[in-house]
């Protein structure tokens, strides 16, 4: 399981990128592939530590400032593009940070599962035993996971629909990522108690 938890982790946060490199202008596309380069190396570098989790929160940061440079308060004021993204592309950019937060769990589990798995082997837990379960806990994690994602995307398509003004890419991050942490809470702490 730590292989694909160390995966995830290394190629959801790309995916920003290939979005903005396809759908940019060349200015965007320069500035991807530097952002996917430096990402790409500390997130190889962060899963052999056991702990890739900056890799996702530079990707954070380049939807954010792709989002803000391309659209938003910024251009409206100034009625310029600091940065050029197709409109299409701008959606899929905010919908991509719902894989990054994805990847984001996938780096904490990976971290706690390298943590639980050196703890309970080295109180004389069965190696085979301690995987299992560890396996079967992330599993259950990343499953309720994605759940959550696939919920809030559905209320973000609710509001939208029913708002009658447009709502911009940040406001639509934020409001995205509210609802995806508020779920997420909820259902692990359910979870948890159910267990």
């Amino acid at each position: 399981m730590r292989t694909q938890l160390s995966l995830m982790s290394i190629i959801l946060p790309l995916i920003p990128y290939l979005i903005v490199f396809l759908y940019g202008d060349s200015v965007a596309r320069v500035i991807s592939l530097i952002f996917m380069g430096l990402s790409l190396v500390i997130g190889v570098v962060g899963a052999m530590r056991g702990n890739p989790l900056a890799e996702s929160l530079i990707a954070v940061i380049f939807i954010s400032l792709a989002s803000v440079l391309s659209s938003g308060y910024l251009v409206y004021s100034t009625r310029t593009y600091i940065l050029y993204i197709n409109p299409i592309g701008l959606t899929m950019l905010g919908y991509s940070i719902g894989l990054v937060e994805l990847a984001i769990v996938a780096s904490m589990m990976l971290r706690m599962y390298n943590r639980m798995y050196g703890e309970l082997t080295g109180k004389g837990y069965s190696e085979d035993e301690v995987k299992s379960e560890l396996s079967e806990f992330t599993k259950n994690v990343m499953g309720v996971s994605l759940i959550v994602l696939v919920i809030s995307i559905l209320v973000y398509l609710l509001v939208s629909s029913v708002a009658v003004t447009v709502i911009d890419p940040v406001t639509a991050l934020v409001i995205f990522l509210i609802i995806y942490v508020v779920l997420l809470r909820y259902v692990v702490r359910v979870t948890q108690v159910n267990q």
